[in-house]
């Protein structure tokens, strides 16, 4: 791999004109009807699940520059469903996108070394294909740096990065990262994030870091003194859509020059075939509603961040 991760990020994000990116979060009965059986045990929703994983790559691979494929949602199948995770992977790679694996580990140094191990670094056996691990993984760093510190070192190594959490779009989570009269929690995570990542070795081409930080555009001052804290730091951007922020709320994420920042959208795009706007469209056909939407929110996104349609 070796090229920096913001740099192909970058890339992949001028190629695709728009900084959306589209977060594969499937769950079963949400599924179109079509692809759910009428008799359902493991294997057949499973089944289904990577069949329509694999739909949603297929239709968004021409229209956002990466994906973010949530390890949560297929570790409720089991084994099973770990192994779709990094098949879906894989097939993401093939259709020419990059990935983002939302894993959010962090735990004590000897214990991130292993989860390093099996979700960034390069695989130790020979029959692993190491196109199934991702480009980049989201992190809690709640730990310190030697929760942190594995990641950094395969990334720096291997050309690719990590999302440390900073502020969660969640609104239960403020009542941790809220926290404190003069100084936010999360104003310390961000100085925490900085500090780890603001190394030069760190930084590619186009100046940013493979450190990067989930911040979720809470409110535009906020948001903005974050910008200003994390000035070398790739933000990934969480609530857009369904949680309801706006590609407006997110402008302050973005740096001065329209980079810096990704922005993510689940649900809203995923389970577009559920939106009578797009259903009226495209009718049962599912993967076009889900283009559509995904169209419209490239279009929104890189109208705040460039001011231009995609």
């Amino acid at each position: 791999m070796g090229d920096h991760y913001a740099d192909r990020l970058n890339a992949a994000i001028l190629a695709r004109r728009t900084a959306a990116i589209v977060g594969i979060d499937p769950v079963y009965d949400r599924l179109p009807a079509s692809l759910r059986p009428e008799v359902v045990d493991l294997p057949a929703a499973v089944a289904a699940i990577e069949t329509f994983g694999r739909g949603v790559i297929e239709v968004v691979a021409p229209l956002v520059p990466a994906v973010k494929i949530n390890s949560g949602f297929f570790e409720a199948f089991y084994e099973l469903g770990v192994a779709v995770y990094y098949r879906l992977v894989a097939y993401a790679h093939e259709r020419s996108l990059l990935v983002i694996g939302d894993v959010k580990r962090g735990d004590i140094g000897s214990t991130a070394r292993l989860y390093a191990c099996g979700h960034l670094a390069q695989p130790a056996f020979a029959e692993v294909d190491p196109t199934r691990l991702p480009d980049a993984v989201t992190l809690a760093g709640y730990l310190g740096e030697n929760a942190v510190g594995p990641f950094i070192e395969h990334a720096r190594a291997l050309g690719k990065g990590l999302y440390v959490l900073v502020r969660p779009s969640d609104p239960g989570a403020d009542a941790v990262h809220e926290f404190g009269e003069t100084r936010h929690f999360y104003e310390h995570m961000a100085e925490l994030v900085n500090e780890w990542g603001s190394d030069a070795a760190l930084r590619g081409v186009c100046g940013l870091s493979c450190v990067g930080a989930v911040v979720a555009p809470k409110d535009a001052a906020s948001t903005a003194r974050l910008r200003t804290a994390l000035p070398v730091t790739p933000f990934l951007v969480p609530g857009y859509g369904a949680q309801g922020a706006t590609a407006a709320a997110c402008r302050p994420c973005f740096r001065a020059g329209g980079d810096g920042a990704v922005i993510n959208a689940s649900r809203s795009v995923i389970y577009a075939f559920d939106n009578p706007r797009y259903r009226e469209r495209c009718g049962d056909d599912w993967q076009a509603a889900i283009a559509l939407a995904c169209r419209d929110f490239a279009a929104d996104v890189a109208q705040v961040a460039y001011g231009r349609e995609p």
